[in-house]
């Protein structure tokens, strides 16, 4: 239903659905990740990532980075937030044989007082797509 709305949850996990008792159906909770689709060439943008569980996130939500230079340009832009949130979005290092190659982030962002996503991520951020959730689901039902 949330797709014909043009709607993304963005949040798909086992945590965010729960079963009604009235008719014994399902439904999704939890809808502070959603965001608009909007088609390409549409007149406003609409990213996911705004906010995000790391439980399953589709391939396009990772980003490698690789110089010292984007890491630094990713970790200011988060300076000044609230301590949960730069831990949850801190970077992940990749290791081979015990040396730091790259880290890993999930493209999230924040956004200003007009709901618009702030300027100064090293990465472009992702569009809004039933994509996103259909990867999710898709994992959710391989681990059932």
């Amino acid at each position: 239903h949330l797709h014909k709305e043009n709607l993304m949850h963005g949040d798909i996990k086992m945590l965010n659905i729960v079963r009604f008792r009235l008719d014994n159906g399902l439904r999704l909770i939890d809808l502070d990740a959603s965001a608009k689709i909007v088609p390409p060439g549409g007149e406003e943008d609409s990213f996911a990532g705004v906010k995000f569980s790391s439980a399953i996130l589709p391939p396009e939500m990772i980003k490698r980075i690789e110089t010292k230079e984007k890491l630094e340009e990713f970790n200011k832009y988060w300076v000044g937030e609230d301590d949960d949130l730069v831990k949850k979005v801190a970077p992940k290092p990749y290791k081979e044989q015990g040396t730091v190659k790259a880290h890993y982030v999930v493209k999230s962002f924040r956004t200003g007082i007009d709901g618009k996503p702030e300027n100064g991520l090293p990465y472009e951020l992702v569009r809004a797509s039933r994509s996103i959730d259909l990867w999710s689901l898709g994992v959710l039902a391989f681990t059932l």
